[in-house]
């Protein structure tokens, strides 16, 4: 039985590695997908994934267009990780059979997830601002939707857009307070600690230039700007596959090999640290003995160790398939 999932995603280069991966994977029912600030304008990540969607075939799917920015900041955008248009400046055409329906991200997500009570998961490829809105809208929506698993935060590693800030984090710091804070959620969170290890490098670009798949034709399109980018972070023409990474742990959860739960707050007021994902990692944390300031704080599951390779062959099969 395949998990039903909604993909709230910022399309940007790889969250449309991860929306084309979802889209063809077997494991997951793609219920909706639902757009949001963070690499690009909410205007052009909706076009980004409409068009997606489009060209798989997927016009079945409702899309909802979400949050243009944070709870409390303004949007800031990075045009040289991901291009003006957030697809490497591919130059695709807008989407004419997909249309985002009338309801907001938000809305779409708790009327979803209540009419599939307890079989939801929600991936957010994001900032957490639509589902941090989807639980003011609805703050029984743990009740009916048990588990976020979400591309963003970093523990152990370094941040990507401060020296200890995840872009997603930092984009809406609150949101993703109120959703990691939130009882009763089980929420898994796919940081940089992984994802910063799970590149692709020119002989997979390579595999999905050599395809006529359009999965594989799209990605390989928008992936040489990203690959720029990243060999100045990386020493070597390669990129990193944050959300194609997430979404695969979901689809297939044998992926993660180890894994740790800890109590995560996101520090919110801090000048040099906004955006951080602060774990308490101390001895007895996870049990309570952290202090009053931690004892009440559930505990988030993040992945440290991944079966890279499994997931590469797995991402090149299904985008050439």
């Amino acid at each position: 039985m395949p998990t039903k999932v909604i993909v709230d995603t910022d399309t940007g280069i790889d969250d449309a590695m991860g929306c084309a991966l979802a889209l063809k994977s077997p494991e997951l029912e793609v219920l909706a997908m639902t757009s949001i600030f963070g690499n690009v304008s909410v205007e052009l990540t909706t076009e980004n994934t409409a068009y997606l969607m489009e060209l798989l075939g997927r016009a079945d799917i409702p899309l909802a267009v979400g949050a243009a920015g944070g709870l409390v900041e303004k949007p800031r955008f990075s045009p040289y990780v991901h291009g003006d248009d957030g697809v490497g400046n591919a130059g695709f055409p807008k989407a004419t059979k997909v249309k985002p329906v009338a309801r907001s991200a938000a809305q779409l997500i708790v009327d979803i997830c209540r009419e599939h009570p307890g079989e939801v998961t929600i991936i957010a490829l994001g900032p957490l601002t639509n589902v941090a809105l989807a639980l003011a809208i609805d703050p029984d929506l743990p009740k009916f939707c048990p588990r976020v698993v979400w591309m963003g935060g970093v523990v152990y590693g370094k941040g990507n857009v401060t020296p200890v800030a995840e872009a997603d984090a930092w984009h809406d710091p609150e949101s993703a307070q109120m959703v990691l804070q939130q009882p009763g959620w089980s929420v898994e969170m796919v940081g940089l600690d992984v994802t910063e290890r799970c590149v692709i490098r020119q002989e997979h670009l390579d595999a999905l230039i050599a395809s006529k798949a359009p999965a594989a034709q799209y990605v390989a399109k928008i992936t040489p700007f990203y690959m720029q980018f990243y060999s100045g972070v990386l020493g070597e023409y390669a990129c990193a596959v944050h959300s194609a990474l997430t979404v695969a742990v979901v689809a297939q959860p044998a992926l993660v090999t180890e894994a740790v739960d800890l109590p995560i707050q996101v520090e919110l007021n801090g000048r040099h640290t906004r955006g951080m994902t602060v774990a308490d990692r101390r001895l007895g944390a996870t049990n309570g003995g952290g202090g009053a300031d931690w004892r009440d704080v559930p505990l988030t599951r993040v992945p440290t160790e991944v079966d890279f390779e499994a997931f590469r062959k797995m991402f090149l099969e299904r985008l050439t398939s």
